[in-house]
Order: C-alpha cells, then sequence, then structure tokens
C-alpha cells in the first residue's frame, strides 16, 4: 500500500512561522514563507501579522513595511494587530510621527482600536505635550467599551510627572487605586521619580516602601534614581545604605550607579571614599550596560 505524503496546510506553516518569528529567526520565517507559497498555499493574516511583528521586534521597519505592502497586494486586509505591531515598532525607536501617520490610517480605513491602540495614542499625546487630549482619550477609553489597564495609567501618572504635575499625578494615583488598578514595578518608579526630583525624598521613600511591601521589586533604574537624588542632596550615608542594599539584593548595576556615587562623595569632599569605590568599580570590572531601547517610554 503506497503512503499517501500529507501536505501542510496554512495552519502547519503558520505555526512554524510564528515560533521562528518569536525566536528571532526572521530570515528563515521568511524562507517558510516563500515555501508555503510555492507550494500553493496562501499566507493569511496570522501568517503576516507574524513576520510584521519579528520584523518590528528587530526594528526593521522598512522591512516591516515591505511585508505590510505584500500583504496588501496579495488581497489580506490589515487588522488591528498588524497597526498594534506597526506602531509598537516605530514608538519604541521614538519615531512618534510615524506612530501618528498609523494612527490616522487606521481610523480612516476603519480598523478598530483596542487598549493598546489607545495606550499608544496617548503616549504619543504625551511626548507631543498635548496634554488634554491625552486627558479626554483616557476618560473616553471606557465609552468606548476599552477599559484602561496599568498601561494607561503608566502613561498618565509618568506625563504628569514629566510636567511636574504632582497634584494632578496624585489625584490620578488615588483614582488608580479606586479602580483596583495593581501598580506594577514601572509605575512604582515613575512616583518615586516624580517625588525625587522634586528633593521630596520622604514622600518618594514612603512609595518605595509601599512597592516593598505590596511584593514589587525594585530593579535597576529604581535604585538609580533614590541614590542620585540622596546624592545630590548631600546625603551621602542614606546614598549608601540603598547603594549596599542595591547589591545585597542582586540587583543588577552598572557604571551609572558608581559614578553617581563617586561624584556624590567628591562633592562632599571625601575623596577616600570617591577612590574607594572607584577602585573596587575597576577591580569589579564593572561596565555600562546597553540600553533597552532609544526613544521608547517604557511603563510594564
Amino acid at each position: 500500500m503506497i503512503q499517501q505524503r500529507i501536505k501542510p496546510d496554512v495552519v502547519t506553516y503558520n505555526s512554524i512561522i510564528d515560533g521562528l518569528c518569536k525566536a528571532s529567526e526572521i530570515d528563515k520565517a521568511k524562507v517558510v514563507l516563500r515555501q508555503m507559497v510555492d507550494s500553493g498555499v496562501r499566507p493569511d493574516i496570522v501568517t503576516y501579522n507574524s513576520i510584521i511583528d519579528g520584523l518590528c521586534k528587530a526594528r526593521a521597519m522598512d522591512k516591516a513595511e515591505g511585508v505590510l505592502r505584500q500583504m496588501v497586494d496579495n488581497g489580506v486586509r490589515p487588522d488591528t494587530v498588524t497597526y498594534n505591531s506597526l506602531i509598537h515598532g516605530y514608538s519604541t525607536s521614538g519615531q512618534s510621527e510615524e506612530v501618528a501617520r498609523l494612527l490616522e490610517e487606521m481610523k480612516t480605513q476603519g480598523i478598530m482600536w483596542d487598549v493598546f491602540t489607545c495606550n499608544s495614542f496617548m503616549d504619543y499625546l504625551w511626548k507631543t505635550r498635548r496634554i488634554k487630549e491625552a486627558a479626554e482619550l483616557f476618560y473616553s477609553m471606557v465609552e468606548k467599551g476599552h477599559k484602561p489597564d496599568v498601561v494607561s495609567y503608566a502613561i498618565m501618572l509618568h506625563g504628569y510627572a514629566t510636567e511636574g504635575s504632582l497634584v494632578d499625578m496624585n489625584d490620578f494615583r488615588e483614582q488608580m487605586v479606586r479602580d483596583g488598578v495593581v501598580p506594577s514595578q514601572s509605575v512604582y518608579t515613575i512616583l518615586i521619580g516624580a517625588y525625587a526630583k522634586c528633593g521630596k525624598m520622604d514622600a518618594a521613600m514612603l512609595v518605595f516602601e509601599d512597592m516593598l511591601k505590596h511584593g514589587v521589586n525594585p530593579n535597576e533604574v529604581t535604585y538609580l534614581i533614590v541614590i542620585a537624588a540622596f546624592c545630590r542632596m548631600g546625603r551621602m550615608d542614606d546614598a549608601m545604605d540603598k547603594f549596599s542594599e542595591m547589591i545585597d539584593m542582586g540587583v543588577p548595576h552598572d557604571t551609572c550607579v558608581y559614578e553617581c556615587m563617586i561624584k556624590g562623595y567628591f562633592r562632599q569632599g571625601d575623596l577616600v571614599k570617591a577612590n574607594e569605590l572607584f577602585t573596587e568599580m575597576k577591580n569589579k570590572d564593572i561596565r555600562r550596560r546597553p540600553q533597552k531601547g532609544s526613544g521608547g517610554t517604557y511603563y510594564v
């Protein structure tokens, strides 16, 4: 009996392509796409979305736009997922004008927004200092059937913090609590940073303690904000307490936090402590860590 060879279908190909894209093997995924087309299996929205998302995460935005054009040319209409991937790619690359273009395209084509889309637009509005519009969009989300998530609140809090509007920031924080939204690490860091920037370290440390009480661990950014603020204020004992705590907790640290401490001791005229930390940094071969992104704001 001759065994018939089973031909892969679109679901099988999509599963392979999605796996390769998630593993950042975009070139291999595109090879599978060509094999898919050559075998007579037509790519669908899932196929294209996987590849576009992979390219966007790799910051290959020109290639992602190329796949989008190919997708449209082949009669597959982009959806919310398609645009969200592109918006996220441009947003994390700091290209706000492209984010605005895509959001307008979605409106023109009648493609529904979801919470992610609303958050992206709010972030864009804050970055272009359109504060009133950002607030209006936030409050309109519920009316449109989109429940704001922790990222929505983080964007608003970060906006008010950046503007130095602590009263509005605190009001929004209280609303977040009333709405039952659990603060993330980024939300706590935003609040701590806002207070620290204004020299309100008692308020900053209350938030820091609340963060620990709720089982949310500070990261390297949180610690650096607190340490830098104490150093600016000349409170080097407090700075050293947090610096030691950071190391004891196993939080990743690079030259930034060491340089902050060294400059703090230099300003105090304590050259001995400054040189001790400089020597420690060299002996441990502490180096500057690569940044997670350029131009993007990280809320989660």
